[in-house]
């Protein structure tokens, strides 16, 4: 990963989920689904393929910095919706970047396919088992999310407010430890 890159995509653009809210009740009680399809295309390709179609799925997926909708589910009313990252506010804009260490943790189920890193709606990157990356964010408050290969987000998200000049350290396993 990058981190130069990563830095010049938060600064810049200062994407942010904070204040995204449903578009059916106003409710900002939000569960990430994932990627548009990806429930689908995991089935299918999954089924049809195995282990193999997981590898080439993995492949395909390893672009970085990418702005796509994400699915959400809204836990008030139940209607799922797609939205794209939001502008951040002043109040969320940091005077300095905080840096994150996100560290996937060595597991045997899904050892050959990495997981995709997402912040803010953002697609940072693609992490391998027991592996770490860095990257910087201008945002105060943020939301971290894990998807598998085909884009489908594992359960829970992570949220934390950044620090001017901190250090975050998040360790991943299939769920936020």
């Amino acid at each position: 990963m990058d981190n130069q890159n990563a830095q010049q995509v938060n600064a810049v653009n200062a994407p942010s989920v904070y204040y995204l809210k449903c578009p059916f009740c106003g409710s900002n009680n939000l569960r990430v689904l994932g990627k548009k399809g990806a429930l689908g295309a995991s089935i299918a390709i999954g089924g049809m393929f195995g282990a193999v179609g997981n590898l080439v799925a993995d492949s395909i997926s390893q672009d970085n910095f990418t702005y796509e909708p994400t699915n959400y589910k809204c836990e008030a009313c139940k209607q799922k919706f797609e939205a794209l990252p939001l502008a951040a506010q002043p109040d969320e804009i940091l005077t300095e970047p905080c840096k994150i260490v996100f560290t996937r943790a060595s597991s045997f189920v899904g050892m050959w396919v990495s997981q995709t890193v997402w912040m803010n709606g953002v697609k940072l990157g693609s992490i391998k088992n027991g592996k770490t990356i860095e990257f910087m964010t201008m945002t105060k408050y943020n939301t971290l999310f894990v998807t598998d290969q085909y884009g489908v987000a594992f359960k829970g998200d992570y949220k934390f407010e950044a620090q001017p000049g901190g250090i975050t350290q998040v360790r991943f396993k299939r769920k936020f430890l």
